[in-house]
């Protein structure tokens, strides 16, 4: 609306303009329409345990060696079934062995908190190239981060 002013003279309001604003996000929508599918096609697949309970499940007298592979990643080497190894080249390379006699096990990586992420991507893509199917991995409760510290 126009006032008049003190002069006489008609003053203008200044009106906001939502034209350019409505493009913008108009053209962020469609950016996002187009974005989305392709997210969703990158993301990882995880598929849940299944446990077997009852008369299907391993009794005591099963072997340990048919049990899962757990690999621990430590500041100072790894650590696959207790057994220790300075290079990852190395410990890879004893899990593909293992990894051929059943390639059914499935393989549980743990690692300490002072380690480099690097590492545990390291075994987990060594470990996924050996041939594992089921990748896990664990998390420590606070009695076990204590006995490593």
């Amino acid at each position: 609306m126009n006032d008049p002013g003190m002069d006489g003279e008609m003053e203008e309001t200044e009106k906001i303009n939502v034209v350019p604003l409505a493009d913008l996000t108009l053209v962020l929508l469609i950016i996002l329409m187009v974005i989305s599918p392709m997210i969703s096609q990158s993301l990882i697949r995880v598929s849940t345990p299944q446990v077997k309970t009852g008369a299907g499940a391993a009794g005591p007298e099963a072997k340990k060696e048919e049990g899962p592979l757990r690999v621990d990643i430590r500041e100072n080497g790894f650590l696959l079934n207790g057994e220790p190894f300075e290079f990852v080249e190395s410990m890879l390379e004893d899990l593909k062995q293992r990894l051929l006699t059943n390639p059914e096990r499935s393989v549980l990586v743990s690692a300490d908190e002072r380690v480099v992420v690097r590492q545990v991507v390291q075994v987990l893509d060594g470990a996924k190239l050996a041939g594992a199917k089921s990748l896990s991995l664990l998390g420590l409760k606070k009695k076990e981060q204590e006995k490593i510290k």
